[in-house]
């Protein structure tokens, strides 16, 4: 249980994050300048987390509440997750191979790999990735400060997805002759296609809260690469390392 001096505490640190921006302006009136402090309602900082183990190993004074958070990011993911029409199609954004292992005879074991999966309904959508929490969630769970998971938004709380490399480039990674050539290189999405980094990500990253947000799952019926989710991760990407 937190003490009323960490709940405090909690509470300070999320109003110091969203002072973001102190680009104080000085106006002159009178004698007395006028001190502007910004502040910045359209972003957030979120901790993006590969796996319940991950989350565990940042948050150990909750391991509890990670596998909470885990538990509900999932159970958001297929009303949350992008779809399509084709397997194809949808592997063509989202394939990757999961750990960089020696390949066998020019194979790479399935437990390895991060393909598509079919949905209820007969469409494919990526595998659930991990999931991404708002770093006030966090800060405020190391106090004590635990709200149910499902009582979070969208915004706090999603699951993320795992992008190829060949995707974001702009590249045809569809037609793969074996899993040998399913792409090393892959990234972090939202199911908005918000990017978020590559899977070395390890800091929290600030976004565009419009961008995390996500009623429904967004459908794609052609080729992803050229105008679909693909596209909207790469704007994104290059937006962020701008």
């Amino acid at each position: 249980m937190a003490t009323h001096t960490e709940a405090a505490e909690a509470l300070q640190k999320r109003a110091r994050r969203q002072k973001r921006t102190q680009a104080a302006t000085l106006v002159l009136m009178g004698a007395t300048p006028l001190v502007v402090l910004g502040l910045d309602p359209l972003h957030t900082e979120v901790r993006v987390f590969r796996d319940l183990q991950d989350c565990q190993n940042t948050l150990s004074t909750a391991p509890d509440y990670c596998e909470a958070l885990n538990a509900e990011a999932e159970r958001r993911h297929p009303s949350l997750a992008p779809t399509y029409d084709t397997r194809s199609h949808c592997e063509a954004d989202f394939a990757h191979v999961v750990e960089p292992t020696p390949c066998l005879e020019g194979w790479r074991s399935a437990d390895n790999l991060s393909m598509c999966e079919t949905s209820p309904n007969g469409q494919y959508r990526p595998v659930y990735s991990g999931f991404l929490v708002d770093q006030s969630v966090l800060d405020d769970s190391r106090s004590g400060l635990t709200p149910a998971p499902d009582s979070l938004s969208n915004n706090q709380l999603q699951p993320v997805y795992g992008i190829s490399d060949a995707s974001l480039q702009g590249e045809d990674s569809s037609g793969y002759s074996s899993y040998s050539h399913v792409p090393l290189l892959w990234h972090y999405v939202s199911p908005g296609g918000r990017y978020l980094g590559d899977r070395t990500l390890k800091q929290p990253v600030t976004v565009n809260r419009f961008g995390l947000a996500s009623a429904s799952p967004k459908h794609f019926s052609g080729t992803a690469q050229r105008g679909g989710f693909g596209a909207t991760a790469r704007q994104t990407m290059q937006s962020a390392r701008s």
